[in-house]
């Protein structure tokens, strides 16, 4: 019988707004997110975290299930470490980069002491590795070989699935296909698309709506009931999640998941989060003019780090929106909860919930955020939870902590966190 495998939340690595409403395991690295790619049955994360992670992924979260011993794999690896099935009871692999542990193979009285919240035991043999597929930085998700052979892993499993559920499509005639494709059935697809997967497979979720004349080129995943705009254009190593809305120019991109991007304009070499809307309009550079490479800040106070690409875009927390004709600079950061609405770009750092206009930055207030986000989430018959609220509600209290201690440092007086007086500046829906 084979050892169940538990995905556990580590505070390894820095990934800026990437993490604030989500757990590592839940990253979108391909057509699965980590945990599924991993094939755990059950993850590991602080207390708070429980019941919402049962509800997003419909796994039991802090338990055990029958077995003497369990593999605890961290849900920033985005494939199975090889000759994970040979680790022993009581011993561990790390990351040679930074010594954290990344896999574990606990017995059940270790596992029972790690879930209850204590560190992993200090007796425990350990192996550094240094061919592990783990995200220790955002901008790890977008690394070309790595995102081909998840794709390629992803498809195989997907199609299997498809094929014994009879759940694959034949696509008419009418459009262009050449390569690995695979459609689901009750996904609609355009006149005259092209879906090129000569580089790389293609997959087109569940009721996913491709519209006309679009362009997709492998490797790429939509998720399902994703709408891709008529003469959309697609690019290579795309992953576009569940529920989103595309169009325009886009390629290189991480999108999580119940995102608009619904008009013209450029994303490339990007991370995405949930419940974004980018304005009409709204594009970025991925390039330097001086081609060197990008480096960027990921946290408040912290100094920017080289990301070794040449082409890096930007990285959207989630709830971000943007006005119209938004311009955002290369190796830009959005902040969970920023509302961007100035005419010139905004700053290579923006803090959460940073509400930005011509005339300065003030903090989103936290009721009015709320309301504005439960609004979006009802658009796609969502409610929000209590543990999500609770969890906007910390964060928020830690930015208007950040904000006060920088203004203090800086010898200026603290702003009062007041609402949006105007409508003017309110992103296109």
């Amino acid at each position: 019988m084979a050892t169940p495998r538990i995905a556990f939340h580590d505070t390894a690595g820095k990934f800026g707004p990437m993490l604030d409403l989500r757990v590592a395991a839940e990253l979108r690295s391909g057509v699965r997110c980590n945990y599924q790619r991993l094939g755990v049955a059950s993850l590991c994360a602080p207390k708070e975290w429980t019941t919402l992670l049962e509800q997003r992924t419909g796994l039991p979260v802090n338990e055990l299930a029958a077995g003497e011993s369990f593999m605890f794999l961290s849900g920033r690896l985005m494939e199975v470490p090889s000759s994970l099935d040979s680790l022993a009871v009581g011993h561990a692999m790390t990351d040679s980069a930074d010594g954290s542990i990344v896999a574990a193979h606990l017995s059940r009285k270790a596992a029972e002491h790690f879930i209850a919240g204590h560190a992993f035991d200090s007796k425990l043999k350990t192996t550094p590795r240094i061919d592990l597929s783990i995200l220790r930085r955002p901008w790890d998700l977008l690394e070309a070989d790595g995102f081909a052979r998840r794709m390629a892993s992803d498809a195989k499993a997907t199609h299997e699935a498809w094929k014994q559920s009879g759940e694959l499509a034949k696509p008419d005639k009418l459009v262009a296909i050449t390569g690995e494709v695979h459609i689901h059935a009750t996904a609609e697809i355009g006149k005259f698309v092209v879906l090129d997967a000569s580089e790389g497979a293609i997959v087109i979720g569940p009721r996913a709506h491709i519209g006309h004349h679009a362009v997709i080129v492998g490797p790429t995943s939509i998720g399902e009931d994703t709408h891709i705009a008529a003469h959309a254009t697609i690019k290579t190593r795309t992953v576009i999640g569940p529920r989103c809305k595309v169009g325009g120019e886009v390629g290189s991109l991480i999108m999580q998941g119940n995102s608009n991007k619904t008009h013209d304009g450029h994303l490339g070499d990007a991370i995405v989060g949930s419940w974004v809307n980018l304005g009409a309009g709204t594009l970025n550079s991925n390039l330097l003019n001086t081609y060197a490479e990008v480096s960027m800040q990921l946290g408040a106070g912290e100094a920017a780090e080289s990301t070794g690409r040449v082409f890096m875009g930007c990285v959207i927390g989630d709830h971000v929106k943007t006005a119209i004709g938004t311009r955002i600079m290369t190796g830009c950061v959005l902040g969970t909860g920023s509302m961007i609405a100035s005419s010139t770009p905004p700053s290579l750092y923006t803090e959460r919930f940073t509400w930005r206009t011509d005339a300065g930055e003030e903090m989103y207030r936290l009721d009015k955020f709320l309301s504005v986000a439960e609004i979006v989430m009802a658009r796609r018959q969502t409610e929000m939870s209590p543990q999500e609220r609770a969890l906007i509600t910390q964060l928020h209290a830690k930015a208007v902590a950040s904000r006060h201690a920088s203004s203090v440092s800086l010898g200026t007086a603290a702003e009062t966190p007041t609402a949006p007086t105007s409508a003017s500046h309110s992103a296109r829906k």
